[in-house]
Parts: C-alpha cells; structure tokens; sequence
C-alpha cells in the first residue's frame, strides 16, 4: 500500500460538446492540457476511442504531442494505447519519437480492449486481434523502445530476435542493437528512450498482465467501478512480494492508479447540475444513442431518458463519482486513495462547457 501523497492527473478522452465543433473539442483540449500544467497535475493521460462522435482521442500520439508542444513541464502519456488496434513496431516509433523530442515527459499506457467495433477494429489493423497475445506485443512494444533486460529477451516475440549467425544488418553497418547483438528490427528514433509503460484495465485480465511483467497498473474505474477492487488484488497478487523478480519492474514495487468522475464547482448544488452532463453521457453509451455532450439539465434525472430499462447500468458505470465543492471532493479522493493504496488520481470530468471543465480541475488542484 502507498502512504506518500498521491497525484492528481487528468485523464481526457476528449469530449465533444452539442453546439461545438470538434476543432473546438481539440483546442479546449490544448487549453486544459496548458490549465493543468499550470495548475500542478503530475500528468496528461489522452485515451484511445475510434468511431466515437463523444470522445475525439481517436489518434492518441498526435494529440500527446499537440499537448506536449503546448506545455512545459506536465507529463503526458497515452491512457491508453490499444494494442489490438496497432503494430508494437508503430507505436514503439511513435512514441520514441515523442520521448526523443520531450525527453522525461513522455509515458506509454498499454491497454489490450479495443475500444470500438469489430468492422472498425479490423479496419484499423486488418487482422483478427488476439488478446492471449497482449503480454507478448507489450513486451515487443518495450524491446523496440529498450526496456527489456537481456536476461528477459527469450520471451520476446520472434521478430527482436537474432537470426542464426547475425550481427548486424550487413557490410559496413553498425549491430542492430547495441545492447542485443543481431536483433534486426529497430524503432528509430525511439530505441533507447525507455518511457515508462502501464497497463490500463478495466479488468483482473489486464490486471494479471500488468502484475506478472511488473509494470505499474492503471484502473479504469471511471466506467467500471465495479471491477475496480479485484483488479487491483489482482494486480498486486501476481505482482508477489519478490518485484525483484517482475522482468519490467523499475523498483521492485507493484504501482496502482485509479480512474474517477469529477466534478467541481464552487457550491454544492452547482457541480450537480453540471454533473448531469456526465450523466447524460453514460446513459446514451448505455442507451445506443452516443452523440456529443448535452448541456446540464435542471432536472437531475432527465438522463433516464437516453437509457430507458438501463437506469441501473448507466448507475453503475458512473458510480464512482465524485461531485461537489473542492474541499469536499478532495477529501472523498483522498480517502479513496487511501483505501486502494494509490499513487495517482485520474480525474475524469465531463463537462459541457469548457471554461467550466477548466475550473473544476483547478479548483480540485488548489484543495489537493
């Protein structure tokens, strides 16, 4: 369990809002991205949806480098990147080359749900996805990037390794890998740069993954709450009392992050109202009719409506939420944090209208 402080970081999938446009979502996005930064967050995570007409993180890198581009210190990482959807070769490059250019900024969130259709998925990688394969791609994504130890190097999938009698890609060039004689598949400029990886989950199956490589473990509790407790027992069962023996382990110790719904405002009845935005959102996931973010509503149970006969699961997707003003909510994180011994808060907050999405994480960030 963790007794230090936790962080407090933002998690954005990058809503749209009704009556916006969605040049407008991606620059109120640069706009918290710079709030944050200026407001203390530890980091920047930016999702991974496609098909959504809700959430625009459809290409995750380029908008972690929009957001690094416009910030000066706040950590940013994908949250995360969907390894079904993508070659580990392609996002090693991507985020190598981000790290490169944002050395100690930059950090990589693998999760292994799509998150979209299937005719979608199968447009984006053009093969079936296997998830018993997951553990195999992070550790492929890792030993492009250089973060896998020799001694680990058996596991990787054939590709990195050497060919029978290879030393390096022919007359005249340098080894393939200085640290892996012969391997002969690179991700330049990203080899070298290490970033740190989790494992986003939603579940104990991400959570067994993240656990036996001994990456630290991000939960996606922001929509399946329920899940949210065993995944993590999950997580620190299998990562054991020897870490030392978890191949991808930095420290020896199993790191836990926690997704959360936040609204804040500055009087109680205020940040209700503006959480029925949020509420809203939910229910026409649940419902089958996704569409941008609705106004708040004065009625608090007017998203019933966009999900009828599924009252209880948009409750149950949206039932760990935190709503109200800074210091009642910060003290409801901290206790949560408490409880599952985090490191770091992921705040999720759905808001209409975006000033007031910016507020809200400022002022949760002045009570922290």
């Amino acid at each position: 369990m963790n007794a230090a402080r936790p962080v407090l970081s933002v998690l954005d999938l990058v809503p749209a809002s009704a009556g916006r446009t969605r040049a407008d979502a991606l620059r109120e996005m640069v706009d918290l991205a710079r709030a944050a930064d200026d407001a203390g967050y530890a980091r920047y995570w930016l999702a991974e949806h496609h098909g959504s007409t809700t959430y625009l993180a459809s290409a995750t890198t380029i908008l972690m480098g929009q957001v690094l581009a416009a910030t000066g210190r706040i950590g940013v990482a994908s949250g995360g990147i969907m390894l079904p959807n993508h070659a580990p070769l392609a996002i090693a490059e991507q985020i190598g080359t981000l790290a490169t250019l944002y050395p100690g900024r930059v950090g990589l969130g693998l999760g292994r749900a799509p998150r979209t259709d299937r005719l979608t998925a199968a447009a984006l990688r053009r093969r079936g996805a296997d998830p018993a394969r997951f553990a195999d791609e992070v550790l492929e994504t890792m030993a492009y990037l250089g973060a896998i130890p020799d001694h680990v190097l058996a596991a990787v999938p054939g590709s990195l390794l050497p060919a029978p009698g290879a030393e390096g890609d022919g007359p005249g060039t340098a080894p393939a890998r200085p640290a892996g004689p012969g391997r002969h598949v690179r991700a330049i400029p990203g080899e070298g740069t290490d970033p740190v990886a989790w494992i986003l989950g939603s579940s104990v199956n991400g959570a067994r993954v993240a656990g036996t490589l001994g990456l630290p473990f991000a939960v996606a509790s922001h929509f399946a709450p329920a899940q949210a407790e065993a995944a993590i027992t999950t997580y620190r069962g299998h990562f054991g009392d020897d870490g030392a023996a978890r191949p991808l382990s930095r420290d020896g110790r199993p790191h836990v992050a926690a997704g959360v719904n936040v609204v804040v405002a500055p009087r109680q009845d205020e940040a209700e109202r503006l959480f029925t935005t949020a509420m809203a959102a939910a229910a026409r996931i649940v419902g089958g009719r996704p569409g941008p973010l609705d106004a708040p509503d004065d009625d608090p149970l007017a998203w019933r409506a966009l999900a009828p006969g599924r009252e209880d699961a948009v409750e149950a997707s949206m039932g760990l939420s935190f709503v109200g003003t800074p210091d009642a909510v910060a003290a409801g994180l901290h206790g949560l944090a408490a409880r599952w011994g985090l490191e770091e808060v992921l705040v999720v907050t759905y808001v209409h209208d975006a000033a007031a999405r910016r507020r809200s994480y400022e002022l949760l960030a002045a009570a922290w």
